[in-house]
């Protein structure tokens, strides 16, 4: 009886820190508390206790995305401790509930990938739940150990996370991005001997031996993280947050990869072996998908970064970043061979996507010579060129058709006359004329005029679409034509336009390239929309920050507003105002 009575006020004490106590404290008491409960106790605390951290009964958690370093120092610190993989009061909890046979733990299927769910469901096992005790379909749950369960809830925070929760703009020093690298570095460890194993400690009969934690770590995030892709019931998003965090994944998981290791064994090749199938798998399918689904805003700079981060792994080989040359092209050849969609079919649809995107902003004219500078390596346009011809079916031909570059191209070359042309007519001598009403208007238009500093800014944007365009007409052997325009040669071949069933007008993808390129001269409004209006580009005629604010759905009704409209209502709002004075 008193050791039971001791055994309820543990466990009351516990309960308690959860509900009452600030966090310092909340992770001093738990600290004790979980250093004494035995195997049983444990077994049935630990899920409150992750689901109080995580959030994961509709509360905010213990807000692991709003602890800052310097603004929360106390709190960081005693989270971190609590949660460090080496010696936290958590994991070593973790490790006592891990070799017992009976500790399980139900996690829903819910909590899953949208496609994860679908194949469970289907009696199919994918690859990361192999390791799982049990999969109940008919519960929809599934049935894991400790380690399981702690990383399973860890990796869904990220995905979603409790409500209420908003990411700081800096997620350098907060305490969630902090564990990640702990976790990381700790689980796969780069230039290290044998990961973190099983094999270390006794095992959970359920799992092998020679299993190891890190690869178990490692399939759960890029279960969780890197599977995040719709089916054709559900459409998945994700933040900018999100994707910087999956970036760091991708970046650290090419370290552990690829850093020389200072000692080889057999568990230690399995496990990467295991680890680099399923990263590149989760991570090409996964970036395709955002590819395709992120709509056209500025955000895209973030996947793109990731995907650069990707198909780059000979950067992080290294504590130096290392450049790919002629000496060690070879050593990355089979990266790039078994990757060769990330590189072809991506780099295509990054082009036509710049093609469709407001490419006079300086933001997006970085972007895209940034991926120009990637992709012009002589060594790496050489094997994508030989890799492209010896697999016609697999990619898409980007670099020996460059059907998507010259389509670019035309967009670069028309934006480059229209910026030279504003600029030109800022540069203009302004009149004397004193007629009134000539005031006036001057008096709206000079309001209206460009600034100073937004001159320099398009300046600079001219400068560099010129040189993109030298750069793009150089990778992809393209002569610039006499009159500053380059189209495709078989533009001038085929007709403009064509109707479909409905008498409706369609562009021919010729009469496309000459609509962007600004050669065919026709009223938009006749031409049938082929595109989804959600990431439809903004069009001359629209008001961009309209668009961008309020979203492409409600506004594309009101957009449509001439100089002519925003002069008059500004007279009006103005004769309104002395007016009402």
């Amino acid at each position: 009886n008193e050791y039971k009575s001791y055994l309820s006020l543990k466990m009351n004490k516990a309960v308690d820190a959860l509900l009452r106590e600030p966090l310092s404290v909340k992770c001093q008491v738990l600290s004790e508390v979980l250093s004494t409960l035995p195997i049983r106790q444990l077994h049935l605390f630990l899920p409150q206790l992750l689901s109080n951290v995580f959030g994961f009964d509709n509360t905010p958690g213990w807000r692991l995305s709003s602890i800052h370093s310097t603004y929360h120092p106390t709190d960081f610190r005693a989270v971190r401790n609590f949660l460090k993989p080496n010696g936290g009061a958590l994991f070593k909890a973790l490790q006592c509930l891990e070799p017992d046979p009976s500790s399980h733990f139900l996690f829903p299927f819910s909590a899953l990938p949208a496609n994860s769910i679908h194949t469970l469901c289907e009696r199919a096992l994918p690859a990361p739940y192999r390791f799982f005790v049990n999969v109940d379909v008919e519960n929809k749950e599934l049935s894991m150990t400790a380690y399981h369960y702690y990383f399973m809830y860890f990796a869904y925070f990220l995905i979603k996370p409790p409500c209420g929760v908003v990411w700081p703009t800096d997620l350098s020093d907060i305490i969630y991005t902090q564990l990640v690298n702990d976790y990381l570095n700790f689980f796969l460890p780069p230039g290290n001997s044998v990961p973190y194993s099983l094999s270390t400690h006794q095992t959970n009969k359920f799992i092998p031996i020679t299993s190891s934690m890190s690869q178990v770590f490692a399939d759960i995030l890029y279960e969780m993280w890197l599977n995040q892709r719709g089916n054709e019931s559900t459409e998945i998003t994700l933040s900018v947050d999100q994707i910087r965090i999956i970036r760091m994944l991708v970046k650290h998981t090419h370290r552990f990869l690829y850093t020389p290791t200072l000692v080889k064994d057999r568990l230690t090749d399995d496990v990467t072996s295991s680890i680099s199938v399923s990263f590149q798998s989760h991570t090409v399918e996964f970036l395709s998908y955002h590819f395709a689904k992120w709509p056209l805003i500025l955000s895209f700079r973030s996947l793109m970064e990731t995907w650069l981060s990707y198909i780059q792994p000979w950067r992080y080989s290294s504590p130096n970043p290392v450049s790919l040359t002629e000496n060690n092209i070879l050593e990355w050849h089979t990266f790039i061979r078994d990757n060769l969609p990330a590189y072809c079919n991506l780099f295509d649809r990054c082009l036509r996507r710049m093609s469709h995107s407001l490419i006079c902003s300086g933001k997006n004219v970085s972007l895209l010579s940034r991926v120009l500078r990637v992709f012009s390596c002589p060594p790496l346009m050489r094997v994508i060129r030989d890799l492209e011809y010896s697999n016609p079916m697999v990619v898409t031909s980007v670099f020996n058709d460059a059907v998507a570059a010259r389509e670019l191209l035309d967009k670069l070359t028309a934006e480059i006359g229209h910026l030279e042309k504003q600029i030109s007519k800022s540069n203009l001598p302004k009149s004397t004329k004193s007629n009134s009403i000539f005031n006036l208007f001057q008096w709206i238009s000079e309001g209206l005029s460009t600034p100073p500093d937004q001159l320099d800014a398009q300046q600079k944007t001219v400068d560099l679409l010129k040189s993109s365009v030298i750069q793009i007409q150089a990778m992809f052997n393209i002569l610039p034509s006499s009159d500053g325009i380059s189209l495709s040669p078989t533009v001038a071949d085929g007709p403009d336009y064509f109707f479909d069933d409905l008498n409706r007008r369609r562009l021919t993808p010729q009469g496309r390239q000459k609509m962007v390129a600004g050669v065919l001269k026709r009223d938009i409004k006749d031409i049938a929309p082929e595109c989804n209006q959600a990431v439809a580009p903004i069009c001359s005629y629209e008001n961009p920050h309209l668009v961008r604010d309020t979203g492409p759905s409600i506004i594309k009704a009101f957009a449509p507003l001439t100089l002519a409209q925003l002069c008059i209502n500004a007279l009006y709002q103005l004769m309104a105002d002395k007016t009402r004075y």
